[in-house]
């Protein structure tokens, strides 16, 4: 989970800024070598909208944290871990459909042929 605001244009916004709600779940994708050296993460903004058939968005479920939706592929971005008081607040298990979306955040990097 991660604050989400301040945003702009298209970008994954908290749930209600007026509110005070500017948390977003968000599923980390980059290595803790990465974040450890950077401070970054790399990850992708959660929605709680599930939408079948959408080869940018892959269903998430974690019981423990309550966390189900969608991981948007379109909406990978960087933070500061610290400066956007991110917690830990569960883990996504290994599962083939991970193996896939880990291969579709390569594949935007992709050098192409």
């Amino acid at each position: 989970m991660i604050d989400a605001e301040p945003h702009a244009g298209h970008e994954m916004g908290g749930h209600d800024p007026e509110k005070g709600n500017i948390r977003r779940r968000y599923l980390v994708v980059s290595r803790h070598a990465y974040t450890k050296k950077s401070g970054l993460v790399i990850g992708l903004a959660i929605t709680h909208n599930h939408i079948t058939d959408d080869p940018f968005r892959f269903y998430v479920l974690d019981y423990a944290s309550h966390t189900n939706g969608d991981a948007l592929l379109f909406q990978m971005l960087s933070y500061d871990f610290i400066a956007r008081h991110g917690k830990i607040i569960g883990h996504i298990k290994e599962s083939t459909e991970f193996d896939n979306l880990l291969q579709q955040v390569r594949n935007i990097f992709r050098k192409l042929q």
